[in-house]
């Protein structure tokens, strides 16, 4: 090690230092000797009071001394230099530096009592600090969602200074290689230095996830042309791996086998860290890991404890069910305890739309003491079930006149043979809303429901098609099958794999034929149809409601569909889809610093957006899309709420809540190869550590 000074010339100032030993020197006293020999027992005295003031005339002196040397040091700013530093300092000369600070998510990760962050920040003020004032510097933040676009080179230190002192850790992704780049073309662009060389220093922590070594590396443009700068990296973590543990996936899907509102919250977590190239298998238990499911934000109480074994450098999935007590928009979080060293993926909220309870009139146009033969017993049972948030109301037909339908969100008409009366009501009901079924059977006639309900029907009836005779030989291989079923309706896209085998088998006796129509009515669609190209299961928009026909009967007379296990969930389902309740779909979460437009509802005026700690932004800090929607750029993941006014109101809109995730590129800590670093910068001679 060498010591060298940043400012010899005031190094003088080390002599002011003689001053006081000069003021010692010339005002001390000199006694004069005078014999009395009556005294000497005062002079005894007198020399031992002085061996004791002696020891602190001495430290009197050293403190001052010290006193005006440590002034004249620190304007002098000594500094240690190991030998090979001060040669490559002489040798480069002074520099306009850029300086780099990674103000990522990942670097909030704590080691050894500290965030990695707050270390970052220190080196990039040590760098600041040893500037010479002949030595133009540029200070980049990065880490926020503006694309990074450094400042012009300056001689304001004490406005760089401030810029490193005020800068806030941020929760988002940083694209170090675009940084480095924005910082390079700041000292291509700046005539300030434009003779000097090109520095640039780095403080990060060496997250392979945020550069990207495939692109081109930065060339600086100077007067000699494109020429590679020096490249300082500070590494934050001095070194050291960061494993972490983070919430990589939440999802939430209804599950009938948890019963009404249930649903099936499956959390991803894994395992990461290391150094690239040398992750760990996964297979090797890493110990079990506490997971925390909360019914609303991670704030809110705890409903589940669980575990999940996570392997070393792998990843394990944990389901949990919740049952939610009642329907409406609703938010579940799941989080990790304790939290590790990188708190801001150790939780993770989904948002939810539960089905709300509805209201069903069954009517039964065929009633009998027989219950399973009853022509509304399957279809009561399937709705009346524990897992069916569906309450029905069954009537029979001849008590049809005395049901009002705005009571009820949806009406199954089964094998009725009239509604009469009532015809011009049920149609009210369908346009406002409300939801209709229509099941066919023996009791239906074709030209008497084309003339009460044809502007409600998907198509008009045309007559009863016999596949094949129920019970006579051979006439279950004769029956008709669903052939044709389309998997992407709301109402039956829970049937997957080996479940839609409940569907494909269905037998078909006896159905009703639809006539053709030229064209297709509003929102007409055919969900399943018979092997024969015949439509089993037809669905028609009529004003805000919409309308299903069946075919074939609701109960065994004409079909086996009712005793298929795709029945009782396909029930339900339609169900809740004529009632409105499936439409209501929340849309997918957003991710830290990603655009996300915001929609009020009708006679709604957005008053402000909550923040997961409760902070507000208001509707003048949003912008506006092409099509003139407010817009918002989320800075940290969580809950985030959307306060509106509606009515002279105000109040947060649950429906209007969305989930923001972390950065998953933020998640992964493994640390880059320094070697890839210095090939990338162009060799040794480049980049420095």
């Amino acid at each position: 090690m060498s010591l060298s000074l940043v400012n010899p010339a005031l190094a003088w100032g080390l002599l002011a230092a003689l001053v006081p030993l000069a003021i010692h020197l010339l005002f001390r006293r000199r006694p004069r000797p005078m014999p009395f020999p009556a005294i000497d027992f005062i002079l005894r005295a007198r020399r031992e009071t002085e061996r004791r003031l002696r020891l602190k005339k001495l430290l009197l002196f050293a403190a001052r001394t010290l006193l005006v040397a440590a002034v004249a040091a620190a304007l002098a700013r000594p500094r240690l230099q190991k030998p090979e530093q001060a040669s490559a300092a002489v040798a480069r000369g002074p520099s306009a530096v850029a300086i780099v600070l990674d103000a990522s998510a990942s670097m909030g990760y704590r080691l050894r009592g500290g965030t990695l962050f707050e270390r970052a920040r220190a080196d990039a003020l040590e760098v600041l600090d040893a500037l010479s004032g002949e030595e133009p510097a540029s200070v980049l933040v990065c880490g926020g969602p503006a694309a990074p676009a450094a400042p012009p080179p300056t001689f304001d230190k004490s406005a760089m200074r401030r810029v490193l002192s005020e800068a806030e850790l941020t929760a988002g992704y940083a694209d170090m290689t675009a940084c480095v780049g924005a910082a390079v073309r700041a000292l291509s662009d700046s005539g300030t230095g434009a003779l000097l060389g090109k520095r640039v220093v780095v403080a990060t922590d060496l997250t392979a996830s945020a550069w990207r070594l495939d692109a081109p590396a930065p060339m600086v443009q100077t007067a000699q042309g494109r020429q590679r700068p020096e490249v300082t990296i500070l590494d934050a973590a001095r070194g050291a791996e960061l494993p972490n543990i983070a919430l990589t996936d939440l999802t939430a899907e209804p599950d009938p086998a948890v019963g009404p509102r249930g649903y099936r919250v499956t959390a991803t977590v894994t395992a990461r860290g290391g150094s690239r190239g040398s992750e760990k298998k996964g297979g090797e238990p890493a110990g079990d890991v506490e997971l925390q499911l909360h019914a609303g934000p991670p704030q809110a109480p705890i409903a589940i404890r669980s575990y999940a074994q996570l392997p070393k450098g792998g990843a394990a999935r944990k389901a949990l069910a919740y049952r939610f007590p009642q329907g409406g928009p609703a938010a579940l979080s799941v989080t990790l305890s304790p939290g590790d060293a990188l708190e801001v993926d150790d939780a993770r909220v989904v948002t939810v739309v539960v089905p709300r309870d509805v209201k069903a009139l069954v009517v039964n146009g065929a009633p009998s003491p027989v219950r399973y033969r009853d022509e509304a017993f399957f279809v009561e049972a399937a709705l009346s079930s524990p897992a069916s948030p569906v309450r029905p109301t069954v009537l029979d037909g001849e008590s049809l006149g005395k049901a009002r339908f705005a009571d009820y969100d949806v009406v199954f008409l089964l094998n009725v043979r009239s509604v009469g009366s009532k015809a011009a009501e049920l149609r009210e009901f369908v346009e406002k809303g409300g939801g209709l079924f229509v099941a066919m059977g023996d009791e239906v006639d074709a030209d008497l429901y084309n003339a009460e309900l044809g502007a409600l029907l998907p198509r008009p009836l045309h007559v009863v098609k016999t596949a094949a005779e129920r019970g006579a030989p051979g006439g279950s291989a004769r029956a008709a099958r669903f052939a044709d079923v389309d998997w992407s309706h709301p109402a039956l896209q829970i049937f997957t794999g080996a479940a839609r085998e409940g569907f494909e088998g269905v037998r078909t006796w006896k159905y009703m034929l639809l006539k053709p129509v030229e064209k297709k009515g509003a929102g007409e669609r055919v969900l399943v149809s018979y092997d024969d190209g015949a439509p089993a299961l037809v669905e028609a928009r009529r004003g805000q409601g919409r309308v299903m026909l069946y075919t074939s009967t609701a109960d065994r007379s004409w079909s086996d569909w009712t005793i298929r296990t795709s029945f009782l969930p396909a029930v339900q389902r339609i169900a809740a889809w004529l009632s409105g309740g499936l439409e209501e779909r929340r849309d997918a979460p957003s991710v830290v610093n990603a655009p996300r437009a915001l929609s009020p509802g009708e006679n709604q005026r957005l008053e402000a957006v909550v923040a997961p700690d409760g902070r507000e932004t208001p509707p003048s800090a949003l912008q506006r899309n092409a099509a003139g929607a407010a817009t918002f750029v989320p800075d940290r993941p969580g809950l985030w709420q959307v306060k509106v006014e509606e009515r002279g109101q105000t109040r947060l809109d649950p429906r209007l809540a969305f989930a923001v995730l972390p950065d998953p590129r933020e998640s992964d800590t493994t640390r880059l190869d320094p070697q890839e670093l210095t090939a990338y910068f162009g060799g040794a001679t480049h980049r420095r550590w």
